[in-house]
């Protein structure tokens, strides 16, 4: 009515007040720095549940490995390829070497192989030519029973008193039969241009060195060269054409490793 006054709140908040001020209806106030943004949203989040974004670039990273280009592919089975083939091939290697390093010891371990034994059976020293020249007649029996053994070539001296006189060549021998024996002759060079001189009626002493390198063969295997030092010390009654042998004595330091 126009004479009642409107009643006075009196410090007191009644229903109708809440009603009036959490009601839906009525329009919130923006704040002052928002005022003239009607479409703006403020989100609030918990600070732990933030993630950070990765950047585009990874994105692009991931699809480049999920698709990768034409070529990039080729390349990779090429390269796969290879990779596969050199293991086989490396794979093929080591089982052959595996089974010739068992056969081998197997032939050393069943057979156990000997060295040869030498003998000077004459010895003849021609000085027609400067320097002189010895020509040295030897047999060489291979004691072992199953197993064959090849020479290769390889270098001898002669000595006299200790001093080297004469240097020459081992011949290459083909495979020698087992428990055979084969002749063959040596010829060194003297050195020097004059013939040792023998001292009275005393025999002249030489020594025969021959570092050789020697195959072991069985069933048409044949082992790496394994070394045979052999050490002849043999006298002579002199050095004419009737020079024979009076001593001897060959011993063979044969070295399977």
């Amino acid at each position: 009515m126009e004479g009642q006054r409107a009643p006075q709140n009196n410090g007191t908040t009644t229903s109708d007040d809440i009603d009036r001020v959490v009601s839906p209806h009525l329009p919130l106030v923006p704040p002052p720095s928002r005022a003239c943004h009607d479409n703006m949203y403020i989100v609030q989040f918990p600070k732990d549940q933030v993630y950070r974004i990765p950047p585009s670039e990874n994105a692009l990273i991931v699809e480049r490995y999920r698709n990768p280009p034409p070529n990039e592919k080729k390349n990779q089975r090429v390269c796969c390829c290879s990779s596969r083939l050199l293991l086989t091939i490396a794979i093929i290697l080591v089982t052959i070497i595996a089974i010739v390093g068992i056969t081998l010891a197997t032939l050393f371990i069943i057979y156990n192989p000997t060295g040869p034994i030498f003998t000077i059976t004459n010895f003849a020293a021609k000085n027609v030519t400067k320097p002189p020249h010895y020509e040295i007649s030897m047999r060489v029996k291979n004691p072992n029973t199953r197993l064959g053994i090849i020479y290769e070539s390889s270098e001898i001296s002669m000595l006299f008193d200790e001093n080297e006189v004469a240097k020459g060549t081992f011949p290459k021998l083909l495979e020698q039969g087992k428990d055979s024996s084969t002749q063959f002759k040596v010829n060194v060079t003297g050195t020097s241009r004059t013939l040792p001189k023998k001292k009275g009626n005393t025999p002249m002493a030489f020594e025969l060195d021959m570092n050789l390198g020697v195959r072991v063969a069985a069933s048409g295997i044949e082992t790496w060269i394994m070394k045979s030092n052999v050490v002849c010390k043999f006298k002579v009654n002199n050095l004419g054409s009737d020079s024979r042998i009076l001593s001897q004595v060959c011993d063979t330091h044969f070295k399977q490793y």
